[in-house]
Protein backbone atom coordinates (compact mmCIF):
# COMPACT_ATOMS: atom_id res chain seq x y z
CA UNK A 1 0.00 0.00 0.00
CA UNK A 2 2.68 2.43 0.90
CA UNK A 3 4.60 1.51 -2.24
CA UNK A 4 1.55 2.99 -4.11
CA UNK A 5 2.85 6.41 -2.82
CA UNK A 6 5.53 6.48 -5.39
CA UNK A 7 2.72 7.56 -8.06
CA UNK A 8 2.75 10.82 -6.69
CA UNK A 9 6.23 10.77 -7.89
CA UNK A 10 4.70 12.20 -11.22
CA UNK A 11 3.97 15.75 -9.57
CA UNK A 12 7.85 16.65 -9.56
CA UNK A 13 7.85 15.72 -13.57
CA UNK A 14 4.69 17.41 -14.14
CA UNK A 15 6.27 20.71 -12.08
CA UNK A 16 9.99 20.51 -14.40
CA UNK A 17 7.56 20.62 -17.27
CA UNK A 18 5.64 23.43 -16.22
CA UNK A 19 8.47 25.12 -15.23
CA UNK A 20 10.10 24.62 -19.11
CA UNK A 21 7.10 25.87 -20.77
CA UNK A 22 7.01 28.96 -18.45
CA UNK A 23 10.71 29.78 -19.16
CA UNK A 24 10.38 28.79 -22.91
CA UNK A 25 7.41 31.80 -22.90
CA UNK A 26 9.39 34.40 -21.26
CA UNK A 27 11.96 33.59 -23.44
CA UNK A 28 9.88 33.79 -26.74
CA UNK A 29 8.08 36.58 -25.03
CA UNK A 30 11.14 38.78 -24.39
CA UNK A 31 12.49 38.20 -28.28
CA UNK A 32 8.73 39.55 -29.54
CA UNK A 33 8.86 42.32 -27.08
CA UNK A 34 12.35 42.98 -28.60
CA UNK A 35 11.85 42.69 -32.05
CA UNK A 36 8.56 44.01 -32.52
CA UNK A 37 7.82 46.64 -29.64
CA UNK A 38 7.75 50.21 -29.75
CA UNK A 39 10.80 51.99 -28.65
CA UNK A 40 9.92 53.94 -25.48
CA UNK A 41 12.01 56.70 -22.41
CA UNK A 42 10.87 55.54 -19.27
CA UNK A 43 11.51 57.26 -16.75
CA UNK A 44 12.85 55.90 -12.85
CA UNK A 45 10.89 56.77 -9.97
CA UNK A 46 11.93 53.73 -7.90
CA UNK A 47 14.90 51.46 -7.70
CA UNK A 48 15.81 49.69 -4.44
CA UNK A 49 18.14 46.78 -4.15
CA UNK A 50 18.03 44.16 -1.67
CA UNK A 51 20.71 42.13 0.12
CA UNK A 52 19.69 39.21 1.94
CA UNK A 53 22.08 36.79 2.97
CA UNK A 54 23.32 35.42 0.38
CA UNK A 55 20.73 36.31 -1.97
CA UNK A 56 20.35 40.17 -4.04
CA UNK A 57 18.18 41.40 -5.92
CA UNK A 58 15.59 44.46 -6.53
CA UNK A 59 13.24 45.96 -8.25
CA UNK A 60 13.11 49.48 -10.44
CA UNK A 61 9.84 51.13 -10.94
CA UNK A 62 9.33 53.10 -14.26
CA UNK A 63 7.17 55.27 -15.85
CA UNK A 64 6.55 55.61 -19.40
CA UNK A 65 3.87 56.66 -22.40
CA UNK A 66 1.96 53.86 -23.67
CA UNK A 67 1.28 54.23 -27.46
CA UNK A 68 -2.00 55.32 -26.78
CA UNK A 69 -1.03 58.15 -24.85
CA UNK A 70 -1.52 57.59 -21.27
CA UNK A 71 0.73 57.44 -18.85
CA UNK A 72 1.28 53.32 -17.56
CA UNK A 73 3.43 52.93 -14.16
CA UNK A 74 5.30 49.60 -13.91
CA UNK A 75 7.45 47.10 -11.13
CA UNK A 76 9.61 45.36 -12.51
CA UNK A 77 11.87 42.77 -10.46
CA UNK A 78 15.62 42.79 -11.46
CA UNK A 79 18.73 40.51 -10.35
CA UNK A 80 21.63 41.92 -9.03
CA UNK A 81 23.41 41.68 -12.91
CA UNK A 82 20.00 43.68 -14.31
CA UNK A 83 20.59 45.78 -11.66
CA UNK A 84 24.24 46.74 -11.99
CA UNK A 85 23.31 47.92 -15.54
CA UNK A 86 20.38 50.41 -14.62
CA UNK A 87 21.24 51.18 -11.21
CA UNK A 88 23.06 54.92 -12.43
CA UNK A 89 20.31 55.40 -14.83
CA UNK A 90 17.52 57.71 -14.57
CA UNK A 91 15.68 57.33 -18.16
CA UNK A 92 15.93 53.91 -19.00
CA UNK A 93 15.19 52.62 -23.04
CA UNK A 94 12.72 50.14 -23.16
CA UNK A 95 10.61 48.45 -25.63
CA UNK A 96 7.20 47.62 -24.76
CA UNK A 97 4.17 45.44 -27.05
CA UNK A 98 1.24 44.54 -25.02
CA UNK A 99 -0.01 41.75 -26.62
CA UNK A 100 3.00 39.55 -25.57
CA UNK A 101 3.69 37.27 -22.60
CA UNK A 102 6.43 39.81 -21.79
CA UNK A 103 5.06 43.35 -22.60
CA UNK A 104 8.18 45.27 -21.41
CA UNK A 105 11.74 44.77 -22.06
CA UNK A 106 15.08 47.36 -20.75
CA UNK A 107 17.13 47.20 -23.94
CA UNK A 108 20.31 47.93 -21.23
CA UNK A 109 19.36 44.03 -19.72
CA UNK A 110 18.20 42.51 -22.72
CA UNK A 111 20.62 40.08 -23.93
CA UNK A 112 21.24 39.52 -19.89
CA UNK A 113 17.41 38.23 -19.89
CA UNK A 114 16.69 36.55 -23.16
CA UNK A 115 20.18 34.71 -21.87
CA UNK A 116 19.07 33.76 -18.50
CA UNK A 117 15.34 32.71 -19.22
CA UNK A 118 17.18 30.62 -22.39
CA UNK A 119 19.27 28.92 -19.58
CA UNK A 120 16.69 28.29 -17.04
CA UNK A 121 14.40 26.85 -19.66
CA UNK A 122 17.13 24.18 -20.57
CA UNK A 123 17.92 23.47 -17.07
CA UNK A 124 14.55 22.90 -16.36
CA UNK A 125 14.45 20.94 -19.28
CA UNK A 126 17.25 18.58 -17.98
CA UNK A 127 15.36 18.72 -14.75
CA UNK A 128 12.06 17.12 -16.29
CA UNK A 129 14.08 14.44 -18.38
CA UNK A 130 15.55 13.40 -15.05
CA UNK A 131 12.45 13.61 -13.24
CA UNK A 132 10.50 11.77 -16.42
CA UNK A 133 12.89 9.09 -16.27
CA UNK A 134 12.60 8.19 -12.42
CA UNK A 135 9.09 8.48 -12.48
CA UNK A 136 9.33 5.99 -15.15
CA UNK A 137 11.30 3.44 -12.74
CA UNK A 138 9.09 4.68 -10.36
CA UNK A 139 6.22 3.63 -11.57
CA UNK A 140 7.80 -0.04 -12.93
CA UNK A 141 8.91 -0.51 -9.42
CA UNK A 142 4.98 -0.28 -7.95
CA UNK A 143 3.73 -2.22 -10.71
CA UNK A 144 6.17 -5.22 -10.05
CA UNK A 145 5.98 -5.19 -6.40
CA UNK A 146 2.29 -5.54 -6.39
CA UNK A 147 2.07 -8.23 -8.23
CA UNK A 148 4.70 -10.20 -6.18
CA UNK A 149 2.42 -9.25 -3.25
CA UNK A 150 -0.20 -10.61 -4.70
CA UNK A 151 0.98 -14.22 -3.62
CA UNK A 152 0.32 -14.64 -0.16
CA UNK A 153 0.22 -17.17 1.61
CA UNK A 154 -0.93 -17.66 5.45
CA UNK A 155 0.29 -20.52 7.87
CA UNK A 156 -1.88 -21.65 10.37
CA UNK A 157 0.02 -22.74 13.15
Amino acid sequence: MIRRLLYFFWILPLYMGFITLQQVTVHIGTVQTYEQGVSIAADVTDFDIKQIAAQSNGYVVIEFPLPDGTQAERKLSLSIQMAQRVIDTQVIPIRYLEESWQPIVMIPTYELQRSTSFLNAIIALIGFIITFTAAIFATKYVRTSTRNDTNIQIERV
